[in-house]
C-alpha cells in the first residue's frame, strides 16, 4: 500500500512487458480469490503495521502460500516471527515514500530480473536533474496536474501523481494510454486553464503509442502548454528509474514553490487514528 507499494507495481509492469514472470500488485484486504497456496506472496509494508498489508499475510497463511515479509519491524515483523516466515528487515528511520530504493532492491533480491547487471549499471549512470525539476515545477505551480504514460510507465505516473499529492500537498491525476482516448480525452473538449499536462514518454514506445500520443497532443491538448519528459536508459528499470528520480524532484522543488513541507502526511495518520488501526 501506499509508498511501500509502488516497487510491486514497477515489477509488475516490467514483467508485463519482459514476460519474465508473472507479477500481480495486490493494493487491498486480504487476497484474490483465485489465490492458492502454489502462489509465492511478498508482504511489504515499511512500517509493518499496515491494516491491508497485515490482512492479506493472513490471508496467505490461510492458504498455505509460500510467503516473505519485507519491513522495518512491527506488527508483521511479529506475525514472521511467530510463524517461522522468511524476513528481509530494511533500513528504518524514513518516510515509507522514500524508502523506495531499499524496498525495491529487497523486492528484487527475492523475484530476480533479466539482465541485473546491466539493468543496475543503467540506474547508475543517472546524475540528478535538478534544474529540470525545478523548471517542471515552475510550469505546474498553480495548476492540477494531469499526467499520462504507456504500460510500462504507469506506475512511473502513479508515482509522479502521489509525489505531488504527499510531498506538494495538491491534486494530481494520472491516466494511461491508450485507454484514456476512450474516455477522458472526452473532458479535454471544455478548455481548463487549472490543468496541466505531463506526458511521461518511454524511449522505446512502440508505434502504435507513439502515434495516439502524437494524435492525442493535436486534437486534445493543441492550446495547452505540455511538459513533455523522455525517459533515459536502455533497461526497462533504468528507464522507469530515471522518471521516477526526476518526477520525485519536481515534487520537492514544488512543495517549495507551494510553501509547505514535503515531509509530514498528517491527513493519513489522522485517517490512520480514526480507523484505529483497521
Amino acid at each position: 500500500m501506499g509508498g511501500s507499494g509502488i516497487g510491486g507495481q514497477i515489477l509488475s509492469a516490467i514483467s508485463d512487458t519482459e514476460g519474465f514472470a508473472q507479477i500481480t500488485s495486490w493494493n487491498n484486504y486480504n487476497l484474490p480469490k483465485w489465490t492458492t497456496k502454489n502462489c509465492f506472496v511478498i508482504c511489504v509494508s515499511y512500517s509493518g503495521n499496515t491494516a491491508e498489508t497485515l490482512s492479506a499475510a493472513k490471508a496467505a497463511l490461510e492458504i498455505g502460500c509460500d510467503i516473505d515479509i519485507i519491513t522495518t519491524g512491527g506488527k508483521l515483523e511479529t506475525l514472521a516471527k511467530d510463524n517461522n516466515l522468511h524476513t528481509t528487515k530494511i533500513e528504518k528511520g524514513h518516510q515509507p515514500r522514500a524508502a523506495l530504493p531499499l524496498l525495491l532492491k529487497a523486492l528484487i533480491c527475492r523475484i530476480g530480473l533479466p539482465n541485473l547487471e546491466e539493468q543496475i549499471n543503467e540506474v547508475n549512470r543517472f546524475t540528478l536533474p535538478i534544474d529540470k525539476a525545478k523548471d517542471i515545477a515552475s510550469q505546474l505551480k498553480g495548476t492540477i496536474p494531469c499526467i499520462y504514460s504507456n504500460d510500462l510507465m504507469n506506475p512511473v505516473a502513479y508515482r509522479w501523481r502521489c509525489q505531488i499529492e504527499e510531498n506538494a500537498k495538491q491534486l494530481a491525476f494520472n491516466h494511461q494510454i491508450p485507454e484514456m482516448n476512450h474516455n477522458e480525452i472526452v473532458g479535454w473538449t471544455l478548455p481548463n486553464n487549472q490543468m496541466s499536462v505531463i506526458l511521461i514518454r518511454d524511449n522505446n514506445e512502440k508505434i502504435q503509442i507513439k502515434n495516439r500520443f502524437e494524435a492525442t497532443k493535436n486534437v486534445a491538448w493543441n492550446e495547452l502548454e505540455i511538459v513533455e519528459c523522455i525517459a533515459e536508459g536502455k533497461t526497462p528499470l533504468a528507464r522507469m528509474m530515471s522518471m521516477i528520480i526526476l518526477g520525485d524532484l519536481v515534487s520537492i522543488e514544488l512543495a517549495k514553490l507551494n510553501g509547505v513541507d514535503p515531509t509530514p502526511v498528517k491527513v493519513i495518520e489522522n485517517l490512520k487514528n480514526e480507523l484505529g488501526g483497521n
